[in-house]
């Protein structure tokens, strides 16, 4: 294998081995890119607020855990039988997928949350795991309209993130290392990141705004939430859009696909030269 080729295969893995920095970075950067309100900030008070969207499976719950049940029995079809009241912290906290970034923002205006005291308008941000911002706030919203709450959403795919990142985590790795048939599956997998994430957001969305019931003090048609852009419902003004954990999951796309290009082309070169 002469020199050229050698350099084009280190070239390929520091491309994999920073998207594999990022990738861990999305499951433990929570703290460095949590919302702060702007006004609860002030007063040094409620300027991250505690939600309950976390509800990983009931074998990460310590014993003794408070909890309690869905107030409707249709809820506990969507959520289970048990809402756990669990914040983990320390080392814990990052092993369970608590710390992951957000990926998306959603933003909610109307003349009853004046910029003064709503500068943001109404965000929320979707992590891979829960919810941050004015998760509270978004879902008294939503129950206006008769829209179930947003910790309903995509439970089970949020309970098996730790899971699915340990195993791309470790394809990551073997991809590194791996030169044997298929090899590029290893690095493809976990490429496809971003667009995983958009299938359920969009999937989600569709359920929530298809699913509306008779208790919203607005009659509206079941309708498509937007998931790109700006949008109108009722009186409210919708802003959709990708946030940094996004970014950071289409930086991990774009460096494993041109590290698999290019050591693709480095092996066929070897190939042929043998």
């Amino acid at each position: 294998m002469d020199e050229s080729i050698k350099k084009r295969l280190r070239l390929a893995n520091i491309l994999g081995l920073l998207a594999i920095l990022l990738f861990v970075g999305t499951y433990t950067l929570k703290t460095v890119f949590i919302y702060h309100d702007p006004i609860a900030m002030e007063d040094e008070e409620d300027e991250v607020e505690e939600n309950e969207s976390f509800q990983p499976f009931s074998i990460f719950i310590p014993a003794g855990t408070e909890s309690y049940e869905p107030p409707l029995d249709y809820l506990k079809e969507l959520m289970g039988d048990i809402i756990w009241d669990y914040r983990p912290t320390g080392l814990y906290a990052y092993l369970i997928g608590y710390q992951t970034i957000p990926v998306w923002r959603v933003s909610l205006e109307a003349p009853q949350y004046p910029k003064a005291a709503f500068p943001d308008g109404v965000p929320v941000f979707f992590h891979l795991t829960d919810f941050s911002g004015k998760v509270s706030e978004m879902n008294t919203i939503n129950h206006y309209i008769g829209m179930d709450p947003m910790e309903v959403g995509a439970i089970f795919v949020r309970q098996i993130v730790p899971f699915v990142y340990l195993i791309f985590f470790l394809m990551l790795v073997g991809y590194l290392f791996y030169q044997g048939k298929g090899w590029w599956i290893l690095g493809l997998v976990p490429a496809l990141m971003p667009w995983y994430y958009l299938f359920f957001y969009s999937k989600w969305l569709y359920w929530f705004g298809h699913n509306l019931h008779e208790f919203g003090q607005f009659t509206i048609k079941p309708f498509m939430p937007t998931v790109l852009g700006d949008g109108k419902v009722a009186q409210f003004t919708t802003h959709s859009y990708p946030t940094v954990g996004f970014f950071f999951l289409l930086a991990i796309f774009v460096l494993l696909i041109l590290s698999i290009l290019i050591k693709r082309k480095a092996f066929r070169d070897a190939k042929s030269d043998a």
